[in-house]
């Protein structure tokens, strides 16, 4: 079993008034202004259509890739999912089928794609066209450096660069934050360093949300008890210092 370290913690710091908050679900809300949408998706005689950059494509998910564009349908019915590559130029170049396309993730360099078909994670190589079915299910994630992290569901390893790394809890995401990966479980916040688990810290409760929201971490702890519910939102930039943001809960009614 891989090393699992849990770090001395320094006392939490309550601070109510943050531009962060959490909403009545226990979701993180980001108080931002709304971005004017890039593309707008629309039912066109019974198909679903992406009309983005002056042009259009097939589908009903949208992502713009360096060397061009993505889009995938994802509806669940009797018909196949897809998943289509075009050129710069609007130009289709491949079509992808699979029964079911969840949790599609594509590498910041575009040339790799990632989906979950209900039974295995998919990955798939966009210059070549080879694909590889691996082990897992929602726990997968393309990295800054291109390089593919996943969780083998069969042997309970962390799949990253060639090693295999054994981890008893299992890991929902993976994320990058300054310059290190964190694999985010029910119960811990665990950096991946090498080949070591080292537990940044544990929960009282449940990890119930993440997100990086400019450069500071914000987690969410959900805490039940007694058929009542709790939800407590941290921020840290250093994983010493926790900061308590907003709570909400009806633990003390």
């Amino acid at each position: 079993m891989k090393r699992f370290l849990l770090p001395f913690l320094f006392l939490l710091l309550p601070m109510f008034v943050n531009s962060q908050t959490i909403n009545k679900l226990g979701k993180i809300h980001i108080n931002e202004l709304p971005k004017a949408a890039d593309h707008e998706i629309m039912k066109v005689d019974g198909m679903y259509k992406v009309f983005a950059d002056s042009l259009n494509f097939d589908g009903n998910t949208y992502y713009k890739i360096p060397n061009g564009y993505i889009t995938s349908l994802e509806v669940f019915d009797k018909e196949k999912d897809y998943i289509k590559q075009y050129d710069s130029n609007g130009k289709l170049l491949v079509t992808i089928f699979s029964d079911r396309i969840i949790n599609l993730k594509i590498s910041c360099n575009g040339n790799r794609i990632a989906y979950f078909d209900n039974k295995n994670i998919i990955l798939i190589d966009l210059v070549n066209y080879t694909s590889d079915t691996l082990k897992g299910s929602f726990a997968y994630s393309f990295l800054s450096d291109n390089s593919f992290v996943y969780y083998n569901s069969e042997n309970h390893t962390i799949q990253y660069k060639g090693d295999n790394i054994f981890i008893d809890s299992y890991p929902n995401e993976f994320l990058e934050y300054k310059n290190r990966l964190l694999v985010l479980s029910k119960a811990y916040v665990i950096e991946l360093s090498g080949v070591n688990l080292i537990a940044l810290y544990e929960l009282e409760g449940e990890l119930f949300d993440a997100k990086i929201i400019d450069n500071e971490f914000y987690f969410v702890d959900k805490i039940e008890k007694r058929k009542k519910v709790g939800y407590t939102l941290y921020k840290t930039t250093d994983f010493k210092k926790f900061i308590i943001i907003d709570k909400f809960d009806d633990l003390n009614r």
